[in-house]
């Protein structure tokens, strides 16, 4: 494939501490694709955004607001990314039309979150939608999309391939379920399926599996 937009999960940038090689192999693999032609790469905030909005949150701290301090914590992952990607504006546009203008006549645009109330898988498949591209990788801390969350359930069922609606079914039970850990939210869901984007989910933590989606080696899609 020569377009792509990708969803990278936050703790993969930051879990512990910054896992700068990771980010560095990521961008490197990224860039020497010479099939690929256009990517656009939208960070979330992961561990950066959870060790501020845990101690927020106990403080009777407005969710709005709570969301505002994620967002800025995606926008720093973004920011140490697109610092090691070439042909990118090293610039983190704040919204998906800034995004568009930084993306023309650059092969990567990088970014982090928008608004409240707006996931970054969400910001993503909006990203996806205006470029008019319809492959997308979401990068997140297990290897596909399962029943339940298979770090808490070792009785967790993996699913090799969903339809759009099995899949927002999925992420609506999800959500119900204290504790629990959506693969893609609801909304993001169903921007996929109004805009016929196909989902591949993966292990993020690793570059190969990018590599071999982009090459056509490696499919999950609903």
């Amino acid at each position: 494939m020569d377009k792509i937009v990708i969803s990278l999960g936050g703790s993969v940038v930051y879990s512990k501490s910054l896992n700068v090689d990771f980010v560095e192999d990521f961008a490197f693999m990224l860039t020497s694709l010479s099939s690929l032609e256009k990517c656009g790469i939208v960070v979330g905030g992961g561990t950066v955004a959870r060790d501020y909005i845990g101690p927020l949150s106990k403080k009777n701290v407005s969710n709005y607001y709570l969301d505002r301090v994620g967002i800025r914590a995606t926008r720093l992952n973004a920011e140490v990314l697109l610092n090691l990607v070439n042909d990118c504006h090293k610039t983190v546009p704040e919204t998906v039309d800034d995004a568009m203008i930084l993306w023309n006549g650059k092969k990567f645009v990088v970014m982090g979150g928008t608004g409240p109330g707006h996931t970054t898988d969400t910001v993503a498949m909006l990203l996806a939608e205006a470029a008019g591209i319809h492959e997308f990788i979401n990068g997140t801390s297990v290897d596909g999309v399962y029943s339940s969350d298979p770090t808490a359930d070792s009785n967790a069922t993996k699913y090799t391939k969903l339809s759009y609606d099995e899949a927002l079914t999925l992420s609506l039970e999800s959500y119900k379920k204290a504790g629990s850990n959506v693969f893609m939210d609801p909304i993001s869901l169903i921007i996929a399926r109004r805009a016929g984007i196909k989902i591949h989910v993966i292990k993020g933590d690793i570059t190969r599996n990018y590599k071999e989606i982009i090459e056509g080696k490696k499919v999950w899609e609903p």
